[in-house]
C-alpha cells in the first residue's frame, strides 16, 4: 500500500476514534495545560504543580473515559449542588451492597474541568476539609499533596506520594517557584479573570495581589472604583498600590458580625478601622457597640466588643494629643509669661525634656526630606499611614523612634 494512502486510513482512524486515540505523554499534557495551570493557581491560591499532577494523575494524561467523554479531568463528582449536565460510570459508589454507577460532572472544555477544580477545593462549604492547604506556602507541594490525601481527595492510600513523584519527576515545582513572589503565605491571591466567593461575616471580598490597586481590583471583579473606595477605609487613594494580601471587600460591611468570635484583642498599632476590616464591620458601628467617638483610640490589649457590649468603659487616648501635653498643662502657671520665640504667650507648653517619651520628635539638624515624610493630619492613625506605606505598625514605628502609639497632628513620620 502507498506510504500517502497508510497516512490517510491512520488519519482517518484517529477522526473517527476520537480523542481516545490520541495517545499523549505527559510532558505533551503539561505543555499543553500549563498556562491554564498557572492562571488557576494566580486565581485562587492552588499550587500549578498540585493541578498539574493532579490532572495527570485523575486523567491518564487527558485519555480516561471521564477526560474524553466529559472533559473531567479531575474526577469531579455531581454534589448535591450540581445542575449541569452529567456522565455516569462505576468507580466507587455502592448501593446495599452493590456497585452502581457515580455520577460526575460534564463540562464543555477542558478549562471548565480547571476551573471548577479551583471552585471545589475552595467553596466556603469544604473549608473543615481543605481550608488548612490555603495556610501553606505556595511552593509547598508536598504539604499539599499530604493536605489533599489526608482530606479524602482520593480513596488512594499512596495519593500524596504519586503527586509529588509526578511533580518531581516533571519539575511542575518550577511553575510554582517562578510565581511565588505574587502571593502572601496563608492567604489565597485574588482572581485576575474572575472573583471566586470568599467571604468575611458574609460580606464579598477578594485579596490584593503584588502591584494591585483600587483600579485594577475594581475592573476584576465588575465593580466600580467608587465602591471599592467606599466599603474599604483603609485605602487612601485609588492610585494607591496595595500590599499584596490585603482585604479588599467587594460589598459594603456589616453593622453586626455573625462570625463565632465574641471580641478581638487589640494589638499594638491596631485602630478601630482595622478592626472592623478586619472582620467585615462597619467602623461606625464597631464604635457605637464599644461606647467610643471616631476621635478616640483605645489602649492596647483591651477586648473590643464584636458581639454585645463591654463589661467596663474602654480607655482611650486622644490619637492627636502631643506627648507630655497633658502633664506640663496642668503644671503651667496661670499665665505664662511672653518670651521671644512666643510674644503672646499663649498656649506655650513647657516640658521638661527628661520627662518627654521618645515619640519621634526630629530636630531641625535631621529633618527629613518632605518627600520621604508623613504629615499627620486629622483622621490619621499609625496602622492608616503603616498601610499606606507599604510598612507595618512596627516598622513605621522603629524608622520614627516611636514607643508610643499616640501621633499629633502636625507631627512628621519618616516612612522610607
Amino acid at each position: 500500500m502507498h506510504r500517502m494512502q497508510v497516512k490517510a486510513l491512520i488519519f482517518l482512524g484517529l477522526i473517527l476514534l476520537g480523542p481516545w486515540a490520541i495517545a499523549q505523554d505527559p510532558v505533551a499534557y503539561i505543555r499543553q495545560y500549563e498556562d491554564i495551570a498557572v492562571s488557576e493557581m494566580q486565581r485562587s491560591g492552588i499550587p500549578a504543580s498540585i493541578k498539574l499532577a493532579q490532572a495527570i494523575l485523575e486523567s491518564n494524561c487527558g485519555r480516561s473515559e471521564l477526560a474524553c467523554k466529559a472533559n473531567n479531568h479531575f474526577g469531579i463528582k455531581c454534589g448535591g449542588d450540581w445542575d449541569g449536565r452529567t456522565y455516569h460510570r462505576e468507580d466507587d459508589d455502592y448501593q446495599n451492597g452493590k456497585l452502581i454507577k457515580s455520577c460526575f460532572r460534564e463540562f464543555d472544555s477542558v478549562l471548565d474541568s480547571y476551573q471548577a477544580h479551583s471552585d471545589f477545593l475552595t467553596d466556603p462549604a469544604k473549608a473543615t476539609r481543605y481550608g488548612s492547604l490555603f495556610k501553606l506556602d505556595i511552593t509547598d507541594y508536598k504539604g499539599w499533596a499530604t493536605g489533599l490525601s489526608k482530606a479524602g481527595y482520593a480513596t488512594d492510600p499512596n495519593y500524596a506520594k504519586r503527586l509529588i513523584d509526578i511533580i518531581e519527576k516533571y519539575e511542575l515545582y518550577r511553575f510554582d517557584n517562578e510565581y511565588q513572589n505574587d502571593f502572601v503565605a496563608g492567604s489565597p491571591p485574588a482572581s485576575r479573570g474572575f472573583q471566586i466567593a470568599k467571604y468575611i461575616n458574609d460580606v464579598k471580598y477578594t485579596l490584593a495581589l503584588k502591584g494591585d490597586n483600587a483600579i485594577l481590583i475594581a475592573a476584576r471583579n465588575g465593580v466600580s472604583v467608587g465602591r471599592v473606595m467606599r466599603y474599604n477605609e483603609n485605602i487612601p487613594t485609588k492610585e494607591k498600590e496595595l500590599k499584596a494580601g490585603t482585604i479588599v471587600y467587594l460589598e459594603p460591611k456589616k453593622a453586626k458580625y455573625h462570625g463565632k468570635e465574641k471580641y478581638h484583642i487589640l494589638e499594638s498599632g491596631e485602630d478601630m478601622a482595622s478592626v472592623a476590616q478586619q472582620y467585615g464591620l462597619r467602623v461606625d458601628a464597631l464604635l457605637k457597640r464599644n461606647g467610643i467617638d471616631a476621635g478616640e483610640v483605645p489602649l492596647p490589649r483591651q477586648k473590643i466588643m464584636l458581639k454585645g457590649k463591654p463589661s467596663k468603659p474602654l480607655r482611650t487616648s486622644d490619637p492627636y494629643e502631643k506627648p507630655g501635653q497633658n502633664q506640663a498643662q496642668s503644671s503651667k502657671p496661670a499665665s505664662a509669661p511672653a518670651s521671644k520665640t512666643n510674644p503672646a504667650g499663649e498656649n506655650e507648653v513647657l516640658i521638661a525634656s527628661a520627662d518627654l517619651p521618645k515619640t519621634g520628635t526630629i530636630s531641625n539638624a535631621s529633618k527629613p526630606n518632605p518627600q520621604d515624610a508623613h504629615t499627620v493630619a486629622k483622621g490619621d492613625t499609625l496602622y492608616g499611614i503603616a498601610r499606606t506605606y507599604g510598612l507595618t505598625v512596627e516598622e513605621l514605628k522603629k524608622k520614627n523612634n516611636l514607643s508610643v502609639d499616640t501621633i499629633y497632628v502636625g507631627q512628621k513620620l519618616i516612612w522610607k
